[in-house]
């Protein structure tokens, strides 16, 4: 058993690969595990693993004969969606299953038209059986919380798990950026011109569409505005059908601003030298569809604008953005508003406007490291810690399942 003084051993799946190129979910496995690593033994668990450590973690190959073996060694089991199988075997591998609900997959899906219908059910699915049976579950924001709750209160045959708020974090301020990487490689962008960065993807329940319209509307007035999408192919995950990269392209051309006015770098910017392309800006810019995902996001695009310093426009309509213009640190707009985009656009990068902000945002920047905002899964932790192989978690399988799950697991893994 585990003594206090050191904490729990925590396995984390991350759900892609661990390289140089990082997408959201990898970044929040990571950054929580090392959160983690401060009181708890923590091992993270990648597909196709080629190395066995990253930042400071120890790394093993994900498979599911690796998956039952670590977690016999492990207390705590945690992942974005805990496998079906490992939820069956908890109680007999004695692990708390701690499910990660940050990311609303149901409701990106349904912004795919054909197929979204049986998309969503599957996702849908795939959560009830998180909230039915993991022990913790985590959110990132009051609304997906209470969405949640309310999930959870629909489940008449399950138990109701603890939820914990853990927001989405930083790092802390990132350093000064290294060259100036954007106006290197578009030559489009000349001496004074100020650069309107899109980071990240091009997701169909964003709205390039109204940044495009509002960047084209400036063409005349302000050249010197340039947008830049990042729009390189996301190094996890199934991306052809959620990206509108091609409609983008498409609209910037029939508003004859491609390759004028509005830019797409289309290479997938290195985790580590992200601060280069942020400190080559002037503007953030991230705009949503009016649609209910957007009430519900926790975007790890947001958190790179603030560790930047990078003042922005944003859609109106999460907990983030809203607690960003509280701060003054970003300007928000309504959903589908070009003209208001345009204006915002405008107003930000006034160089008195634009400091301003910066400042506002390297006030908030503490507000959001991961250090802070994973306090409460550490207190959970803590509590756990001492009886962690001392108790199966609160839901168990019936005596006959058990019985046959058990007999599995020693099948599968010899006890030697």
């Amino acid at each position: 058993m585990p003594s206090l003084e050191r904490g729990c051993r925590v396995l984390i799946l991350v759900p892609g690969r661990l390289g140089e190129r990082l997408s959201g979910p990898e970044i929040r496995a990571v950054r929580l595990g090392q959160a983690l690593s401060a009181e708890h033994r923590v091992t993270l668990m990648a597909p196709s693993a080629e190395r066995d450590e990253h930042d400071g973690l120890a790394v093993v190959p994900f498979s599911r004969r690796r998956l039952l073996r670590e977690a016999r060694r492990h207390d705590v089991l945690m992942a974005s969606t805990v496998p079906p199988f490992a939820l069956a075997l908890k109680r007999s591998l004695r692990i708390v299953a701690i499910s990660d609900q940050y990311d609303p997959v149901e409701l990106e899906l349904g912004t795919l038209g054909k197929g979204a219908k049986r998309a969503r059910a599957t996702a849908r699915a795939a959560r009830r059986l998180q909230l039915r049976s993991a022990d913790l579950v985590l959110c990132a924001g009051l609304r997906q919380g209470a969405l949640l709750e309310a999930e959870i209160e629909t489940l008449e045959d399950a138990s109701r798990p603890p939820l914990y708020n853990v927001p989405f974090g930083i790092d802390g301020e990132l350093p000064p950026g290294q060259g100036q990487p954007l106006r290197e490689h578009f030559d489009q962008i000349k001496a004074g011109d100020k650069v309107v960065l899109w980071w990240g993807s091009l997701w169909r329940w964003l709205d390039a569409e109204t940044a495009i319209r509002a960047v084209a509307s400036l063409a005349g007035s302000r050249p010197d505005v340039k947008l830049v999408f990042t729009a390189g192919r996301p190094p996890n995950g199934d991306a052809e059908r959620h990206s509108v990269l091609a409609e983008a392209k498409g609209l910037a051309k029939e508003l004859g601003v491609l390759d004028r006015s509005v830019l797409f770098l289309e290479e997938w910017v290195p985790f580590a030298k992200r601060g280069d392309y942020l400190r080559d800006a002037d503007l953030g810019l991230t705009l949503h569809r009016d649609t209910e995902e957007a009430s519900l996001a926790a975007r790890a695009r947001y958190m790179d604008y603030l560790s930047a310093g990078l003042p922005c426009v944003l859609g109106r309509g999460d907990e983030t953005a809203g607690r960003f213009e509280q701060a003054g640190f970003a300007t928000l707009v309504e959903a589908g508003s070009p003209a208001a985009t345009a204006t915002a656009i405008v107003e930000l990068l006034d160089e008195g406007t634009s400091a301003k902000a910066a400042e506002a945002g390297r006030r908030l920047i503490d507000e959001f490291r991961w250090q802070r905002v994973a306090v409460p899964l550490l207190d959970a932790l803590r509590e756990i810690a001492p009886q962690a192989r001392t108790a199966a978690p609160s839901r168990q399988l019936g005596r006959t399942t058990s019985y046959y799950a058990r007999r599995l697991v020693d099948r599968v893994l010899p006890s030697h």
